[in-house]
């Protein structure tokens, strides 16, 4: 593999990250800007212009999230506790990588089920619904995060158990934490962050666990209140290279302004993360066929071809919401002139979404 480090510097990549401000809103101005570790105060409705109906109609506009993507050589996991206030979803999913197949634990449910933390430390994001339950424990002071997922089952869908603990201090990970501009003026916040996970897993009668020391936690904080229609393509992957480090990489085309400064492109190396050029996506046989990412300056250079296919539309003819969010395998290579990652055998997952709530 694995990482090389060379002599050079790509002069497309973005700024590095700086230290975090105490808030994502002081004295109502947004903190634009791209950051190495977690903003205390996760506040975007204290923005200027917040009037009791502006405030209103920020939170309604406003998309929120904790999701996670965790897994072994063997499985890849995907959760999230979402709420789009007119609408929400808890979501867990199980896919076998080696056999393509997948099980879904999912629930849409009213906008205000479920709850979504605004910080990391002392937080909690949760959603609970006819027995379906997933809870993200947020302790990033600690460095520490815990997630419990659990679902009694129901005709042919088994019983879900899931217990872990991701270590996120300094030592063991590395973050990456945005606040950029959409080009109407609206905030996107983002906390992306890779780590060591150990974790219980049991479906139906199989436990299927994660290896020990093999395994791996994405944890995905968002806030955005994006334009309308909302609308993005994206793509992540996580492994554990033969020495036990976590490598991945996160890559988004998302609608702010200014992408080759405000981007959230990254690579993550054990606790280190690298910056990556604003990129584009391309499917020239759709969301099922191999998607393409790439930049103008060669650093990224990724191949993504689906094996389990997964989306969820809403509405006649997928008038409110066409979203597409296959999972598979990755071949290609990142180079930031200062680390690189081939990334044959990583296996992850694309989004493709358009949202008109």
């Amino acid at each position: 593999m694995n990482a090389d480090a060379v002599a050079t510097v790509n002069p497309s990549l973005p700024p590095d990250p700086v230290a975090p401000p105490p808030a994502v809103v002081i004295d109502g101005s947004y903190r634009f800007g791209t950051y190495g570790a977690a903003i205390p105060v996760v506040n975007l409705l204290d923005a200027s212009g917040s009037s009791p109906v502006r405030r209103a109609l920020r939170g309604l506009r406003t998309k929120e999230w904790q999701a996670f993507q965790a897994g072994d050589d063997d499985t890849f996991i995907l959760g999230a506790v979402y709420t789009a206030k007119v609408s929400g979803l808890l979501q867990v999913l199980v896919v076998n990588k080696a056999a393509a197949t997948i099980q879904r634990w999912q629930k849409l449910v009213p906008g205000w089920v479920p709850a979504v933390a605004h910080g990391l430390s002392g937080t909690r994001s949760h959603g609970h619904a006819g027995g379906f339950s997933v809870t993200f424990t947020n302790e990033f002071d600690d460095g520490v995060v815990r997630i419990d997922a659990t679902h009694p089952g129901r005709g042919d869908l088994a019983p879900l158990e899931l217990h872990g603990v991701g270590r996120c201090g300094a030592d063991d990970a590395g973050h990456l934490v945005i606040v950029h501009p959409f080009a109407d003026g609206r905030a996107l916040y983002s906390h992306k962050t890779m780590m060591p996970f150990d974790a219980s897993v049991r479906v139906g009668s199989d436990e299927i666990g994660l290896a020990e020391d093999r395994g791996f936690l994405i944890i995905d904080d968002h806030h955005g209140e994006y334009p309308r229609p909302q609308r993005y393509d994206w793509l992540t992957a996580v492994r554990r290279s033969p020495t036990g480090l976590i490598e991945g990489f996160n890559l988004t085309a998302n609608q702010v302004r200014d992408r080759e400064v405000f981007n959230e492109n990254a690579l993550w190396i054990a606790n280190a993360v690298h910056r990556l050029p604003a990129i584009t996506v391309e499917r020239p046989n759709g969301p099922w066929g191999k998607w393409h990412a790439r930049d103008r300056s060669g650093a990224v250079d990724v191949t993504f071809t689906p094996t389990v296919r997964n989306s969820l539309h809403l509405g006649p003819r997928r008038c409110l919401a066409e979203y597409y969010a296959p999972y598979g395998w990755f071949e290609g290579a990142i180079d930031t002139g200062s680390a690189r990652l081939e990334l044959d055998g990583f296996f992850g997952m694309g989004e493709q979404k358009l949202i008109r709530l």
